[in-house]
Formats: C-alpha cells, structure tokens, sequence
C-alpha cells in the first residue's frame, strides 16, 4: 500500500493503474486490456443454478426463505452494486464530472463503470445475467443525499460510504471464495474481479479523505459503521453469507486498512488516511 504524496500522487498512481481515460466511451485503456485478457480465458462453474430462481428474487426486496448460500451470495454479488451504479448514473445526468473537474474525478467516474462489469464476469461465471434493478427505497435517498450534497459538506459523507463499500466487497470477495473452494479456477477468478473493485475503492477512501479537513475525516470515521449496517439490512442478502455478529464487530473497530489490503496482489494508493 502507497501513501502520503497526497492528491497529486494519487493523480499519477490513477494515470498510471488506469491508462488513457474516455469519458465519452466510458473506457479506460488498461481496464480494457484487463478484461481482454479475462474474455481470452473464460472460466465457468460446474454449479448447477437455479436462474429462475435467482431471477425472481432479484428484484425482491426481500429474499425467498431456504435459499441456498452460493444462491444468496450470488444475489448478493448482482445487488451491492445497484445503488453505486445509480449515483454515477444521477451524477452523469446532472452533469457532476463535466466542465472544469480535476483530472481524478474522470478516473473515478469510469471506475465505477467498471465495477458493474467486473460484477457481471462473476455472474456470467454461472451463466447469470447481470441486470440493472433500482436500489431500494431507502438507498435512492441516501445516494441522492450524498450525490446532491454541496462538494465541501459532501465529501465527509462519500468517504464514509466508500469505506463501508470496502468492508462490504471485501467481505463478499472472502466469502465467495470460501463457498467456491472446491472450483480452483472459478474461487481464483473471484478474488481476481472483486480485488479490481476493492483496489479502486481504497483509492476513493484516500482521496476523499485527502479532501477532507480534521473534522472531516473524524466525520468519515463516526458516520462508516452506521452506513455499513445500512448497506448491510438494504441487501439483505448479504447476511446470509456472512455472518452478522462478525460483520457488525468489524465495523465497529477502527477502519483497517492493513487488514483490507494484505492479500491483494496489487498495490493500492492512499493519499491520506481516513
């Protein structure tokens, strides 16, 4: 893990992980040599599905009693993200990253494009569509809120989410690869797809605390275990695989970045600690 150079070495390290950007096409030129490299050699599970099953409880708010685990985390994979995907989809609309941003912010914004594709190769593993499904009730005003938010006051309440969004996708990436075990390649392709995700979201962790004032950044750590457990009761899911005891204590010790970043095979940039 990288350090305290600040935002401008947070620049180069984006530049450096993610290659030319383009916003119009939504691309970014390593991302995309990285799923070629995914597409050039496929993996499948040898796990039989249920799609019906999993279709119908997608769009549930609530998941059908006696679902399997690998169901569940499955669920779990194509429901965390719908809530992030929305916010880049209402800050597009309005027109957050266009004009006179900072360089990073393109970066960013095209990150969590990724995110919904690198999801979509873990569900496409098992012959699984990858749909678009309006996050609940609850998260809409709660991505509203922080999309809307003015930049300054903002900031505090985005780190505090990218936070929680860490714990959540490291946890699910643990748990998948435990319930996937007995398929080599198909555990190893999940640890490979939610690292990606997980490396980037450390990244928006320093960076929004990089924004932040002293306040700010206590702000951050106050606010992160309660939008865990947000994120946690709105994708229910999410409780089914992992356990909640366990989840709840880890959210309520401090933010560890050591802890999130000793198994990842590429290093992460912070530009301030949170």
């Amino acid at each position: 893990m990288s350090g305290g150079t600040g935002i401008d070495g947070y620049r180069r390290y984006l530049a450096e992980r993610n290659g030319t950007p383009d916003l119009l096409r939504r691309r970014l030129e390593r991302r995309e040599e990285f799923f070629a490299a995914i597409e050039a050699h496929p993996v499948r599970s040898c796990r039989r599905i249920d799609r019906d099953a999993f279709l119908h409880n997608l769009r549930r708010r609530h998941p059908d009693a006696g679902l399997s685990r690998e169901l569940a985390w499955l669920l779990a994979t194509a429901k965390l993200n719908q809530a992030e995907r929305f916010g880049v989809g209402l800050g597009e609309t309005y027109g957050r990253n266009s004009g006179d941003c900072p360089p990073e912010a393109v970066y960013l914004e095209l990150e969590e494009h990724y995110h919904t594709r690198l999801l979509a190769y873990v569900l496409d593993m098992f012959g699984l569509p990858f749909q678009v499904v309006p996050p609940p009730l609850v998260m809409r005003q709660f991505v509203k809120l922080t999309v809307f938010l003015p930049e300054g006051p903002g900031v505090p309440f985005v780190g505090a989410a990218e936070m929680a969004g860490c714990v959540m996708f490291d946890e699910l990436r643990r748990a998948g690869v435990a319930i996937f075990a007995d398929e080599r390649d198909v555990a190893a392709r999940i640890d490979s797809l939610y690292s990606e995700i997980l490396i980037d979201e450390i990244g928006h962790v320093g960076y929004c605390a990089a924004r932040c004032s002293r306040t700010g950044r206590m702000l951050m750590r106050r606010l992160y275990p309660r939008f865990g457990r947000l994120f946690a009761r709105q994708t229910p899911e999410i409780l089914l695989v992992v356990d909640r005891h366990a989840l709840h204590e880890r959210l309520d010790r401090p933010f560890d970045l050591a802890t999130l970043t000793r198994d990842l095979a590429t290093a992460t940039f912070v530009a301030a600690e949170p």
